[in-house]
This record gives C-alpha cells, structure tokens and sequence, in this order.
C-alpha cells in the first residue's frame, strides 16, 4: 500500500502535482475522472491546434506560391527591361556609325574642292572649265555630280534615319520607363508579401510548439489515467487476495531462516509476503538489482522472502530447484513461478498471486502481470513452493 500512495504523489500533469489522498477507491476513482476530463480536454485542444496549424501552413504556402509568381514576373520585366535597353544602345551605335559616314563624305567632298582650288579653281564651273579637253571636261563633271548626289542622298538619308532613331529611342524610353515601374511594383509586391510570409511562419512555428506542448501533455494526462486505473485494478486484486487469504493471527513463526529446500511456515502466510512485494510496485527494473532502488526479477524474490526469514539464492535457475515442485493446476499465492524467456532453463521468475497473476520485476519494473497473455504463457515452465 506504500508503494500506491507513493504512485500517486508522483503522479503529474504540465507540471502540477497530484494532491496525497488517502488510498481508498472512491478517491482513486475522483482522480480517474479528473485525469481523463484533464485528456478529454487536451485532446479537444490538440484537434484545434491543429487545425490552426493546418490553416496557418496552407497560408503560408499560398504566401509562398505568392512569391514565386512575383519573383517570376520581375524576371520577366527584367529580361524585356534588358532587351529593350540593348535595343537602345544599337540605336545609338547606328546614329553613330551613320554620322562617321557622312562625316566621311564632307571630308571627301571638301578635300576635292580644296585639291581644285589650290589648282586655282574657285568654284565648281571653274573646275569644270579648266578641263583639257571634252573628255576631262565630261570626267570633271561626272565626278562633281557623284560627291553633290552622294552628298545630298547622304544627307537625306540621315535626316530620315535620324527621325526614325528618334522615334524609336523615345518608343524604347517610353517602354523602357513602363517597365521600370512595373519592375518598381513588382519588388515592392514582392517585398510586402515576404514580410506577410515571414511572420506567418514564425506563427506556423509557434502553433507547432504549442501543438507539441499540448501533444506532450496529453501524453501525461493519458499517462496518469492509466497509471490510476492501475492503481486501482491493484487494489481491487489486493482486496480480492484478502478474501481469499486472510492474515491470520494463529500462524506459525519459522524459528529462523530457511535455505528454502523444503516448503515452510511464514507468520501471516503467503499473504504477508504478497503484502509486503506489493509495497514495491513501481519499483524500476535494473540488471543485478537486489535493492528497492532497483530489482532484477531473482534479485526482487531473494529480497521479498528474505523479509520473511527464507534465504533464496541468488538466480532464478537456482530458485528453481528450491522448495517443492507443484503443478499449474495446483498453484497457490505464494509460490514461485518460472518461465524460460531466453536462453534455457529458469530465466525468470515471479510470485503466483492468485486468478492467474503473479507479481515480479520484469522490464516495466515490479508490477502486477497476467500469466495468461500472449508473452508468459508460452513461456511458462514450472512452479516451486516455498512456503506451507
């Protein structure tokens, strides 16, 4: 009973302590219904949560997606920003390359009137006139014709190309100036639905938290629960033992220890030993343990029936050739029961407590078991009596 009332100080919730009630039913019962309104509720929060999370995450993916759309465009805009700038700068190179051109025939057209002159001619008919002959005279002619022509068309030309530079750097600039804002817009979009995303998900983080708090702390609720209903179902066996067993006042005292070899009286019979391994319930598992800071299986049974006055050895496969064998069918609470869990032979070991059930040290510590389940069934090997 100890070992219970120690169960329930430990017993905890988000980080509140359970109240010390006396041990009685009614009581574990109140805390039972109170532990499981407790998960009821945590469970209820949990679905919220996550819910709210769910919603937050979709929003922030659709935040995401937001983005990616606008980071698409800008590079978009971008790229046609860059074209037509290049456009641009080819406009320029050809205005250019046609002003070298025509700067190219005045340089020739006024080193040819400069050559005739310094010949003494002072205008075109004088150069012209001072031909040689008819066939000087026509060769003269036909080349001040071509540089005038050349001239003149060039200069045509160039006005009309000019004008349609001109008409095509302004419709560039225009577009150009278009797409810059659009550019503009696009990044400050951008910008502002990056500061949304990012709050939203440090928000998703923070519901995450809040949904892993409240996850771990229906985890404990459910833990106490189950550990109440435990406490019960061991004190409605315990009281079902008593029933059963009644301590009685007229046993007989053993006169000292015993090896164990043969089968003998305890004061109180098994019920006192049953008794006094239940105060260990909870008790951890350790390998080699033969303390209540820990038992292994042997170590708890050497310890238990040591508090009655019998020496057991030490291993379960040397309990099991103490006492007096006794079939399935025949057990009683109190006696040892053996099963094979690895290796060969006795590798475990318990006391029969009655209705099938005995009381060990097991990997979930010192605990009430179902020698019936799936696990020890199988794995049954025999039974010693110790006591009488």
């Amino acid at each position: 009973m100890k070992k219970i009332l120690t169960s329930i100080l430990c017993l905890s919730l988000m980080g509140t302590t359970l109240q010390v009630y006396p041990v009685q039913a009614s009581n574990l019962q109140d805390q039972l219904q109170q532990y499981e309104s407790q998960y009821n509720q945590l469970n209820t929060q949990l679905a919220g949560q996550k819910q709210e999370t769910s919603s937050a995450s979709a929003q922030a993916s659709a935040l995401q997606q937001s983005i990616q759309t606008l980071n698409e465009s800008i590079s978009a805009y971008q790229k046609e920003l860059n074209i037509e700038q290049k456009n641009l700068k080819a406009l320029e190179n050809k205005q250019k390359e046609l002003e070298t051109e025509r700067e190219n025939h005045v340089e020739a057209l006024g080193q040819y009137i400069r050559t005739s002159y310094e010949e003494g001619a002072s205008s075109y008919l004088q150069v012209l006139f001072q031909a040689s002959s008819l066939t000087d005279f026509l060769t003269r002619l036909e080349d001040v014709s071509t540089i005038i022509n050349t001239y003149s068309k060039l200069q045509l030309d160039l006005t009309q190309i000019n004008q349609d530079l001109s008409t095509q750097e302004a419709q560039i600039k225009e577009k150009s100036g278009s797409l810059q804002d659009l550019l503009q817009a696009k990044t400050q979009s951008q910008q502002t639905v990056q500061v949304a995303l990012d709050k939203q998900k440090t928000l998703v983080a923070q519901l995450s938290a809040q949904e892993k708090s409240t996850y771990r702390a229906r985890l404990n609720a459910k833990s106490n629960v189950d550990r109440v209903q435990q406490l019960i179902a061991q004190q409605e066996l315990e009281a079902r033992l008593a029933a059963q067993s009644p301590i009685s006042d007229g046993g007989t005292s053993s006169t000292g220890s015993s090896s164990g070899s043969e089968p003998v009286a305890v004061s109180g019979g098994a019920q006192s030993i049953l008794s006094y391994a239940s105060q260990f319930l909870g008790t951890p598992y350790v390998w080699g343990g033969t303390s209540p800071s820990g038992f292994d299986c042997s170590g708890f049974t050497q310890y238990v029936f040591h508090h009655a006055g019998i020496n057991l050895s030490r291993t379960s496969q040397s309990q099991y050739n103490q006492g007096t064998a006794v079939s399935r069918s025949n057990l009683q609470p109190g006696d040892l029961v053996f099963f094979t869990t690895y290796g060969s032979g006795a590798t475990h070991v318990g006391i029969y407590a009655g209705n099938n059930t005995m009381i060990d040290s097991s990997n979930g510590g010192v605990t009430y078991e179902n020698m019936n389940n799936s696990y020890w069934s199988p794995r049954y090997l025999g039974a010693r009596r110790i006591i009488s």
